[in-house]
């Protein structure tokens, strides 16, 4: 009779140890991976610019997905830069893709355009440019697009038919 009482208990005993066994391996495939001094390791940090009110920009370091898709990333920078006040809060991003030549293709809403904020259009635009190019390795310069198709200007200051480059002479000091 004994015999038959301990084999309910050894199965409960095997089946606890197999599912934290289970569990165990799930977590160290699935789940944040956490080193010594407490970092994610499945974070990487990129760079956001925004405006500051004196005429320059600011950089803040936010934490992104480790290797994510290039649309994951730049929906992370735009989110940033809309909490930011860096653009509006309406406009979308419907495509990137970044040339052979360096240059990123930001194709983007019509919000884009602003006639009545020319001046802030210098920070406002290279707060998305140098976030970008920071941002996206093998990025030299951004060429802003308007419902797909190029714009002379955003509020009559920038000229914006040519890709940008990075413009490290607004960075805060």
């Amino acid at each position: 009779m004994t015999g038959h009482r301990m084999l309910p208990l050894a199965l409960s005993v095997i089946v606890i140890v197999l599912a934290g066994a289970g569990f165990a391996l799930y977590e160290r495939q699935y789940g944040p991976r956490i080193v010594e001094r407490g970092e994610v390791v499945n974070i990487e940090k990129v760079s956001v610019f925004f405006p500051d009110g004196s005429g320059r920009l600011a950089r803040k370091e936010v934490g992104v997905q480790r290797n994510p898709s290039d649309k994951v990333r730049a929906d992370a920078l735009l989110r940033e830069l809309k909490e930011a006040g860096c653009v509006p809060d309406r406009l979308k991003l419907y495509e990137i893709a970044l040339g052979k030549d360096g240059v990123l293709y930001l194709n983007v809403s019509k919000e884009f355009v602003d006639p009545d904020t020319p001046e802030r259009e210098i920070t406002m635009t290279y707060g998305l440019v140098d976030s970008f190019i920071e941002s996206f390795p093998g990025a030299q310069s951004v060429q802003i697009l308007v419902e797909g198709q190029p714009v002379y200007t955003r509020s009559g200051v920038l000229y914006l038919m040519k890709p940008l480059r990075f413009n490290a002479e607004l960075l805060e000091e």
